[in-house]
Protein backbone atom coordinates (compact mmCIF):
# COMPACT_ATOMS: atom_id res chain seq x y z
CA UNK A 1 0.00 0.00 0.00
CA UNK A 2 1.60 3.63 -1.16
CA UNK A 3 1.08 6.60 0.97
CA UNK A 4 0.27 9.35 -1.04
CA UNK A 5 -0.48 13.13 -1.41
CA UNK A 6 -1.47 15.16 -3.63
CA UNK A 7 -1.07 18.92 -4.21
CA UNK A 8 -3.26 20.76 -6.50
CA UNK A 9 -6.57 23.07 -6.54
CA UNK A 10 -8.39 22.80 -9.54
CA UNK A 11 -11.14 20.24 -11.08
CA UNK A 12 -7.36 18.50 -12.48
CA UNK A 13 -6.88 18.07 -8.59
CA UNK A 14 -10.03 16.91 -7.98
CA UNK A 15 -10.50 14.09 -10.36
CA UNK A 16 -6.88 12.76 -9.97
CA UNK A 17 -8.00 12.72 -6.07
CA UNK A 18 -11.43 10.71 -7.35
CA UNK A 19 -9.10 8.13 -9.06
CA UNK A 20 -6.86 7.61 -6.46
CA UNK A 21 -9.62 7.30 -4.04
CA UNK A 22 -10.63 4.01 -6.09
CA UNK A 23 -6.83 2.45 -6.49
CA UNK A 24 -6.81 -0.71 -4.41
CA UNK A 25 -3.01 0.08 -3.62
CA UNK A 26 -2.80 3.52 -2.60
CA UNK A 27 -4.11 5.20 0.67
CA UNK A 28 -4.74 8.99 0.05
CA UNK A 29 -3.16 10.17 3.60
CA UNK A 30 -3.82 14.02 2.63
CA UNK A 31 -4.77 16.79 0.34
CA UNK A 32 -2.84 20.23 -0.03
CA UNK A 33 -3.98 23.26 -1.38
CA UNK A 34 -3.38 26.61 -1.67
CA UNK A 35 -6.02 28.59 0.60
CA UNK A 36 -8.85 30.01 -1.28
CA UNK A 37 -9.74 33.44 -1.74
CA UNK A 38 -12.28 33.61 -4.41
CA UNK A 39 -15.85 34.96 -2.59
CA UNK A 40 -19.53 34.66 -3.80
CA UNK A 41 -21.46 37.78 -4.34
CA UNK A 42 -22.52 37.24 -0.51
CA UNK A 43 -18.49 37.70 0.31
CA UNK A 44 -18.11 34.07 1.20
CA UNK A 45 -15.31 31.99 0.23
CA UNK A 46 -15.66 29.75 -2.55
CA UNK A 47 -13.53 26.31 -2.36
CA UNK A 48 -11.42 24.96 -5.22
CA UNK A 49 -12.30 21.81 -6.31
CA UNK A 50 -9.63 19.75 -4.71
CA UNK A 51 -10.81 21.26 -1.45
CA UNK A 52 -14.45 20.19 -2.20
CA UNK A 53 -13.40 16.66 -3.22
CA UNK A 54 -11.30 16.55 0.28
CA UNK A 55 -13.81 17.79 2.22
CA UNK A 56 -16.99 15.43 0.72
CA UNK A 57 -14.73 12.77 1.29
CA UNK A 58 -13.65 13.27 4.77
CA UNK A 59 -9.78 13.27 3.66
CA UNK A 60 -7.18 15.00 5.56
CA UNK A 61 -7.26 18.51 4.11
CA UNK A 62 -4.30 21.42 4.46
CA UNK A 63 -4.44 24.86 3.14
CA UNK A 64 -0.99 25.89 4.37
CA UNK A 65 0.70 29.82 3.55
CA UNK A 66 3.51 28.09 2.28
CA UNK A 67 3.79 23.97 1.05
CA UNK A 68 7.96 25.21 2.03
CA UNK A 69 7.69 26.96 5.61
CA UNK A 70 9.15 24.83 8.44
CA UNK A 71 6.33 24.68 10.36
CA UNK A 72 4.82 22.63 7.66
CA UNK A 73 7.35 20.54 6.78
CA UNK A 74 6.92 19.11 10.07
CA UNK A 75 3.48 18.38 9.20
CA UNK A 76 4.75 16.55 5.89
CA UNK A 77 6.97 14.55 7.59
CA UNK A 78 4.90 13.15 10.18
CA UNK A 79 2.27 12.19 6.82
CA UNK A 80 5.36 10.41 5.67
CA UNK A 81 4.08 10.07 2.15
CA UNK A 82 5.58 7.62 -0.06
CA UNK A 83 4.71 9.65 -3.15
CA UNK A 84 4.08 13.49 -3.47
CA UNK A 85 1.45 14.29 -6.36
CA UNK A 86 1.74 17.58 -7.91
CA UNK A 87 -1.47 18.70 -10.07
CA UNK A 88 -1.87 22.11 -10.77
CA UNK A 89 -0.10 23.16 -7.66
CA UNK A 90 0.57 26.47 -8.94
CA UNK A 91 3.41 26.69 -6.16
CA UNK A 92 6.89 26.39 -6.49
CA UNK A 93 8.53 23.37 -4.17
CA UNK A 94 12.12 23.63 -2.64
CA UNK A 95 14.82 20.86 -2.94
CA UNK A 96 13.76 20.23 0.55
CA UNK A 97 10.35 19.78 0.06
CA UNK A 98 10.73 17.41 -3.23
CA UNK A 99 13.19 15.09 -1.05
CA UNK A 100 10.77 14.40 1.78
CA UNK A 101 8.39 11.49 -0.11
CA UNK A 102 10.04 8.01 0.69
CA UNK A 103 9.72 7.25 -2.98
CA UNK A 104 9.26 10.31 -5.08
CA UNK A 105 7.77 13.71 -5.26
CA UNK A 106 5.26 13.25 -8.83
CA UNK A 107 3.60 15.75 -11.47
CA UNK A 108 1.20 15.10 -14.04
CA UNK A 109 1.71 18.22 -16.72
CA UNK A 110 -0.78 18.77 -19.65
CA UNK A 111 1.56 18.39 -22.57
CA UNK A 112 4.08 15.85 -24.06
CA UNK A 113 6.97 16.94 -22.08
CA UNK A 114 10.07 18.14 -23.38
CA UNK A 115 7.40 20.10 -25.35
CA UNK A 116 5.65 23.04 -23.73
CA UNK A 117 6.87 23.07 -20.59
CA UNK A 118 5.64 25.63 -17.92
CA UNK A 119 2.13 27.20 -17.17
CA UNK A 120 -0.06 27.10 -20.23
CA UNK A 121 0.43 24.12 -21.97
CA UNK A 122 -3.14 23.89 -23.47
CA UNK A 123 -3.91 26.92 -24.26
CA UNK A 124 -0.70 26.90 -26.39
CA UNK A 125 -1.35 23.69 -28.43
CA UNK A 126 -4.03 25.59 -29.30
CA UNK A 127 -2.41 28.82 -30.24
CA UNK A 128 0.14 26.60 -32.30
CA UNK A 129 -2.32 24.56 -33.98
CA UNK A 130 -0.74 21.55 -33.06
CA UNK A 131 -2.87 18.18 -33.92
CA UNK A 132 -1.91 16.54 -30.28
CA UNK A 133 -1.31 17.22 -27.20
CA UNK A 134 -1.59 14.90 -24.22
CA UNK A 135 0.16 14.23 -20.02
CA UNK A 136 3.25 13.67 -18.85
CA UNK A 137 3.86 11.86 -15.72
CA UNK A 138 7.09 12.83 -14.67
CA UNK A 139 9.47 12.72 -11.45
CA UNK A 140 9.46 15.98 -10.07
CA UNK A 141 13.09 18.29 -10.23
CA UNK A 142 13.78 21.32 -8.65
CA UNK A 143 13.59 22.70 -12.52
CA UNK A 144 10.16 23.27 -13.49
CA UNK A 145 9.33 20.37 -15.78
CA UNK A 146 12.58 19.18 -16.46
CA UNK A 147 12.45 15.63 -14.35
CA UNK A 148 12.60 12.22 -15.81
CA UNK A 149 9.51 10.99 -18.05
CA UNK A 150 7.42 7.89 -15.76
CA UNK A 151 3.96 7.85 -18.74
CA UNK A 152 3.18 9.76 -21.44
CA UNK A 153 -0.27 9.85 -22.91
CA UNK A 154 -1.13 11.08 -26.12
CA UNK A 155 -4.47 13.09 -27.09
CA UNK A 156 -5.44 14.12 -31.19
CA UNK A 157 -6.86 16.97 -31.19
CA UNK A 158 -10.14 17.73 -33.66
CA UNK A 159 -9.41 21.15 -35.59
CA UNK A 160 -12.87 22.15 -34.12
CA UNK A 161 -12.05 22.13 -30.36
CA UNK A 162 -11.57 24.51 -28.46
CA UNK A 163 -10.01 25.28 -24.82
CA UNK A 164 -12.61 23.48 -22.93
CA UNK A 165 -12.80 20.14 -25.44
CA UNK A 166 -8.93 19.74 -25.24
CA UNK A 167 -8.95 20.35 -21.44
CA UNK A 168 -11.36 17.84 -20.69
CA UNK A 169 -9.40 15.15 -22.64
CA UNK A 170 -6.13 16.34 -20.87
CA UNK A 171 -7.75 15.53 -17.57
CA UNK A 172 -9.00 12.09 -18.91
CA UNK A 173 -5.27 11.14 -20.10
CA UNK A 174 -3.68 12.33 -16.55
CA UNK A 175 -6.51 10.08 -14.57
CA UNK A 176 -5.42 7.51 -16.71
CA UNK A 177 -2.01 7.83 -16.61
CA UNK A 178 -2.06 7.56 -12.87
CA UNK A 179 -4.50 4.36 -13.11
CA UNK A 180 -1.59 3.09 -15.16
CA UNK A 181 1.33 3.63 -12.87
CA UNK A 182 -0.12 2.07 -9.84
CA UNK A 183 -0.95 -1.23 -11.53
CA UNK A 184 3.08 -1.42 -11.59
CA UNK A 185 4.95 1.35 -9.79
CA UNK A 186 8.44 -0.73 -10.10
CA UNK A 187 8.11 -1.63 -13.67
CA UNK A 188 7.01 2.10 -14.68
CA UNK A 189 9.75 3.41 -12.27
CA UNK A 190 12.77 1.36 -13.64
CA UNK A 191 11.99 2.70 -17.16
CA UNK A 192 12.12 6.08 -16.41
CA UNK A 193 13.90 8.08 -19.36
CA UNK A 194 15.70 11.61 -19.61
CA UNK A 195 14.19 14.00 -21.35
CA UNK A 196 15.59 15.69 -24.52
CA UNK A 197 16.16 19.07 -23.00
CA UNK A 198 17.22 19.95 -27.42
CA UNK A 199 13.40 19.39 -27.84
CA UNK A 200 12.30 21.73 -25.16
CA UNK A 201 9.50 24.33 -25.79
CA UNK A 202 8.71 27.14 -23.49
CA UNK A 203 4.92 28.88 -23.00
CA UNK A 204 5.04 31.22 -20.19
CA UNK A 205 1.61 32.08 -18.18
CA UNK A 206 -1.37 33.65 -19.66
CA UNK A 207 -2.25 37.64 -19.54
CA UNK A 208 -5.51 39.11 -20.43
CA UNK A 209 -3.64 41.31 -23.05
CA UNK A 210 -2.54 38.45 -24.67
CA UNK A 211 -6.22 38.06 -26.23
CA UNK A 212 -6.42 41.32 -28.19
CA UNK A 213 -6.96 40.12 -31.85
CA UNK A 214 -4.55 41.97 -34.42
CA UNK A 215 -6.17 41.88 -38.02
CA UNK A 216 -2.76 42.22 -39.26
CA UNK A 217 -1.77 38.70 -38.16
CA UNK A 218 -2.37 35.42 -40.24
CA UNK A 219 -6.23 34.32 -40.02
CA UNK A 220 -5.36 31.31 -39.10
CA UNK A 221 -3.34 32.44 -36.01
CA UNK A 222 -6.44 35.08 -34.90
CA UNK A 223 -8.61 31.74 -35.16
CA UNK A 224 -6.19 29.89 -32.92
CA UNK A 225 -6.28 31.96 -30.46
CA UNK A 226 -10.48 32.32 -30.10
CA UNK A 227 -10.46 28.46 -29.69
CA UNK A 228 -7.22 28.87 -26.92
CA UNK A 229 -8.93 31.20 -25.09
CA UNK A 230 -12.74 31.23 -24.89
CA UNK A 231 -12.48 30.27 -21.13
CA UNK A 232 -9.90 33.07 -20.25
CA UNK A 233 -9.15 36.09 -21.17
CA UNK A 234 -11.34 35.43 -24.14
CA UNK A 235 -10.34 36.78 -27.58
CA UNK A 236 -11.20 40.48 -27.64
CA UNK A 237 -11.37 43.40 -30.43
CA UNK A 238 -13.46 46.86 -30.28
CA UNK A 239 -15.76 48.50 -32.42
CA UNK A 240 -16.12 52.27 -32.09
CA UNK A 241 -14.27 51.79 -28.84
CA UNK A 242 -16.94 48.93 -27.32
CA UNK A 243 -15.10 46.06 -26.03
CA UNK A 244 -16.02 42.60 -28.25
CA UNK A 245 -15.07 39.32 -27.11
CA UNK A 246 -15.22 36.37 -29.57
CA UNK A 247 -16.12 33.29 -28.77
CA UNK A 248 -16.21 31.37 -32.08
CA UNK A 249 -14.48 31.93 -34.83
CA UNK A 250 -14.23 30.54 -38.19
CA UNK A 251 -11.89 31.62 -41.46
CA UNK A 252 -11.55 31.30 -44.78
CA UNK A 253 -8.32 32.05 -46.61
CA UNK A 254 -7.81 34.32 -49.48
CA UNK A 255 -4.50 35.20 -50.84
CA UNK A 256 -5.64 38.33 -52.64
CA UNK A 257 -6.23 40.11 -49.74
CA UNK A 258 -5.55 43.64 -49.16
CA UNK A 259 -4.58 45.51 -46.38
CA UNK A 260 -7.43 46.81 -44.68
CA UNK A 261 -6.51 45.06 -42.02
CA UNK A 262 -9.85 44.85 -39.59
CA UNK A 263 -12.42 46.13 -42.48
CA UNK A 264 -15.55 44.40 -42.71
CA UNK A 265 -16.36 43.13 -45.96
CA UNK A 266 -19.31 41.35 -45.24
CA UNK A 267 -21.81 40.62 -42.65
CA UNK A 268 -24.86 38.89 -42.36
CA UNK A 269 -26.75 36.16 -39.93
CA UNK A 270 -23.62 33.70 -39.97
CA UNK A 271 -21.37 36.04 -39.18
CA UNK A 272 -19.09 39.07 -39.53
CA UNK A 273 -16.66 38.95 -42.39
CA UNK A 274 -13.48 40.54 -41.36
CA UNK A 275 -10.05 41.33 -43.53
CA UNK A 276 -7.30 39.67 -41.89
CA UNK A 277 -3.46 38.88 -43.14
CA UNK A 278 -3.95 36.04 -45.53
CA UNK A 279 -7.55 35.66 -45.12
CA UNK A 280 -11.39 36.40 -43.54
CA UNK A 281 -11.53 36.07 -40.19
CA UNK A 282 -15.28 34.76 -39.36
CA UNK A 283 -17.17 36.21 -35.59
CA UNK A 284 -19.80 33.27 -35.38
CA UNK A 285 -20.66 34.18 -31.08
CA UNK A 286 -19.42 37.23 -29.38
CA UNK A 287 -20.25 39.59 -26.60
CA UNK A 288 -20.64 43.27 -26.29
CA UNK A 289 -19.50 44.86 -23.57
CA UNK A 290 -22.51 44.83 -20.64
CA UNK A 291 -24.62 42.42 -22.40
CA UNK A 292 -24.54 38.98 -22.92
CA UNK A 293 -22.83 36.41 -24.96
CA UNK A 294 -25.03 36.16 -28.59
CA UNK A 295 -24.61 34.31 -31.41
CA UNK A 296 -24.05 36.83 -34.25
CA UNK A 297 -27.95 36.59 -35.82
CA UNK A 298 -28.58 37.62 -32.18
CA UNK A 299 -26.28 40.52 -32.14
CA UNK A 300 -27.72 42.16 -35.28
CA UNK A 301 -31.24 42.08 -33.78
CA UNK A 302 -30.20 44.60 -31.70
CA UNK A 303 -26.80 46.40 -33.63
CA UNK A 304 -26.42 47.22 -36.98
CA UNK A 305 -22.93 46.97 -38.78
CA UNK A 306 -21.79 48.34 -41.68
CA UNK A 307 -19.70 46.79 -44.54
CA UNK A 308 -16.36 49.41 -45.04
CA UNK A 309 -16.33 50.23 -41.04
CA UNK A 310 -13.78 48.70 -38.88
CA UNK A 311 -13.00 46.24 -35.73
CA UNK A 312 -9.62 47.37 -33.66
Amino acid sequence: MYNVIVAGSTDFTRDCILQLMKTDNVNLSAVIAPIDTKKDRKGNIINSPAVEAALENNLNLFQPESINKDDFYGTLTDLAPDFLIVVAYGRILTKRTLALPKIMPLNIHGSLLPILRGASPVEHALLYGFKKSGTTLQKMDAKLDEGDIILQHEVDIADDWQFNDLYDKIKESGVYLLKEFFKDVDKHLSNMIKQDDSLATYCSKIKKEDGKLDFSKDVISLHNMTRAFVRWPTAYCFYKDISIRVFKSEYKYNTDCQSDFGKIVDVNNEGIYIQALNGIYVIKELQREGKKRQTVKEFLCGNKLNIGEYFL
